[in-house]
């Protein structure tokens, strides 16, 4: 079954607020460094710090947007801030530019990751954790002794100063260890992770109703984040006393400005350290409360809301700087507040996708008191379930169609008879009519949808008339849809990709009453058989595919295609001396998993073809 990706925060689809209209143009990148980075970045160095301070912010909205922050990563902004701003005199300065640079590796993943890994980031990352650690226990001990007194301005700046960077260095961890397993191993070690622990214990311990909502969802992020990575992490923290306390009497009251995010983060903890130990009733509660928790956020508002922010000119002189600052602030705070329903909807969509994976692999290893799916969550998983992937399958198409590969592919597996032909209907028509453009990851998870359907409707037991099925979605003796599928094998690199292809065709050739398709896959799959420019991949898959197809004399298509076209002899004279030939090529010490597979392969094709034969 298909695992989402990591969360993204899709930069690449937003426009940005310092931005104007028109400027995009690779002629115009020149100009644009010179007269509009350049004078940040220098200002970055700049003696005065509120000029210091409104570049940073500056620069911060820019790298909003995926052009101006390849740019900006061009013109050296890591090592910048890296050796100019990290210890800059300016406390905010130092605050946001962790922010900054926890974005950027938000956004670049592993090439920005391991450079500032590289760039022994953990050192300045842990000498501030003891200096929050400190400023924590000296703030719990002041407002201890003036519990009377209203704290003054400068404290709670002060206070919102700290909770901020803490913020930052805790989701900086987070992204981190998203962009590289490496540095996710590291992280784990126990002095790393301890000292990640004595952070979040100390936070616990003040108080986590007087924490900001963003900076207790930060704590809940990071233990979501690295439990859904690494056993081990699930380990250490059940060996913590205190913070397995704290996870065991999480709820929605712990805060009281709960919002979306925290909902599901709690339930996304509360699902991986159950793990296999969660009952059907509980997936099927934790589903409800999931979608429940997203339920007030409109996808199509909160896009739109995240794609046309309000553009921000910058300032042209002083006069204008602080208006400029305080435009910056409020475009912040909404971006924020944007950012958080956005992340809430990812991790909703992932966290239902892994729990449909669950139920999955419960049923297929069930004990006696769980081989029956109960009605409740049969209905969740065909009636409630597909509205939602329905609602959301526009602005968040390639997680959904992950989503809907691990449902179909349980529908399958569960042999589920209750699927209206509307739901099946409108769900083929999604898939084989979505728009993937450029996007990779939407083609692979298109392709996968198409074949688990398929795959649903032809199997005796997922819907009464499978050709009937077919029938209305205009599929049976589509000769244009193979067509379509072999045009996209051989037009993508992409090995993944391929061999969802291949599965679709192969698949789609096993529907009984459609000769001439059968003909036209077999006839396919068999030349590029013999071809030598091909790679052991998808050789081997094809292969696999053929064993499928003509593995039974009964098949209506077997006579005249597998024996009228004289596929045996075509196997044994050109396909066998070409899958040698390819397989020997495969270097056993470089992929010896590929060369095992080869290996397997080619013995079951002579079985195969030693099968044929008598059966002939």
């Amino acid at each position: 079954m298909g695992r989402s990706k990591k969360r993204s925060r899709a930069s690449s689809s937003r426009l940005n607020p310092l931005r104007k209209a028109g400027s995009n143009g690779d002629n115009k990148d020149a100009n644009v460094v010179n007269k509009k980075l350049q004078p940040l970045l220098q200002n970055l160095s700049s003696v005065v710090p509120n000029d210091r301070s409104v570049a940073l912010s500056s620069i911060s909205v820019l790298c909003e947007d995926s052009h101006m922050r390849q740019l900006l990563l061009k013109e050296k902004l890591v090592h910048i801030i890296l050796s100019k701003l990290l210890n800059d005199s300016n406390s905010d300065i130092v605050v946001e530019s962790f922010g900054l640079l926890r974005n950027l590796s938000l956004e670049e993943g592993y090439d920005v990751s391991i450079y500032l890994w590289r760039s022994d980031i953990w050192t300045s990352i842990s000498s501030n954790f003891v200096k929050i650690i400190d400023s924590l226990s000296a703030l719990q001990a002041a407002e201890q002794q003036t519990q009377s007194k209203p704290a003054g301005k400068a404290k709670i700046e002060s206070k919102r100063l700290l909770f901020d960077f803490t913020d930052n260095l805790l989701s900086l961890v987070v992204a981190l260890s998203n962009g590289s397993d490496n540095i996710l191993d590291e992280l784990l070690n126990e002095n790393k992770i301890s000292g990640i622990f004595q952070v979040i214990l100390e936070l616990l311990k003040y108080g986590v109703e007087k924490l900001p909502v963003n900076l207790y969802n930060t704590i809940l992020d990071l233990i979501y984040d690295l439990s859904s990575e690494s056993f081990e992490f699930i380990d250490q923290v059940s060996h913590n006393k205190h913070i397995s306390q704290f996870l065991n009497e999480l709820s929605s009251d712990s805060h009281p400005q709960t919002n979306e995010l925290t909902k599901v983060l709690i339930e996304g903890i509360n699902f991986q350290f159950l793990d296999t130990k969660i009952t059907y009733d509980q997936c099927n509660k934790m589903i409800h409360s999931v979608c429940h928790s997203i339920n007030n956020i409109d996808p199509v508002q909160l896009m739109n809301d995240i794609n046309n922010p309000e553009e921000i000119a910058p300032a042209t002189n002083k006069d204008e700087t602080s208006k400029v600052i305080e435009k910056i602030k409020n475009y912040n705070a909404k971006r924020n507040e944007s950012m958080m329903k956005l992340q809430s909807v990812e991790i909703a969509i992932d966290l239902i996708t892994a729990i449909i994976e669950l139920i999955a692999s419960k049923y297929e290893t069930a004990q006696p008191n769980e081989a029956v799916i109960p009605d409740e969550l049969v209905n969740t998983l065909t009636n409630f379930l597909p509205h939602v992937f329905m609602i959301l399958k526009d602005t968040f198409t390639s997680r959904i169609l992950i989503g809907w590969n691990n449902l179909i592919w349980l529908y399958v597996t569960l042999s589920l008879t209750e699927l209206s032909e509307d739901l099946l209907a409108s769900l083929w028509s999604y898939v084989t009519q979505l728009d993937s453009q450029d996007d990779l990851s939407i083609k692979i998870g298109r392709m996968g949808c198409i074949w688990a359907v398929l795959k649903l409707i032809s199997s005796n037991g997922a819907a009464e008339g499978g050709n009937q099925v077919l029938n209305i979605f205009q599929m049976l003796n589509n000769i244009e849809f193979v067509k379509g599928i072999i045009s996209e094998l051989q037009n993508n690199e992409d090995l993944e990709l391929k061999q969802k292809c291949i599965n679709v065709l192969s698949t789609y050739a096993m529907v009984q009453g459609q000769i001439e398709i059968n003909k036209e896959i077999g006839q396919f799959f068999i030349q590029k058989l013999t071809q030598s420019n091909v790679q052991p991949e998808i050789l081997v898959e094809m292969t696999n595919s053929l064993f499928q197809i003509y593995g039974d004399a009964s098949y209506d298509y077997n006579e005249p295609i597998f024996v009228g076209g004289e596929f045996l002899s075509i196997l044994k004279d050109q396909v066998v001396p070409n899958l040698r030939q390819q397989f020997k090529m495969v270097d056993k010490n470089k992929d010896p998993e590929l060369k095992e597979r080869c290996h397997d392969c080619f013995i079951t094709l002579d079985s195969f073809i030693h099968y044929k034969t008598d059966e002939n």
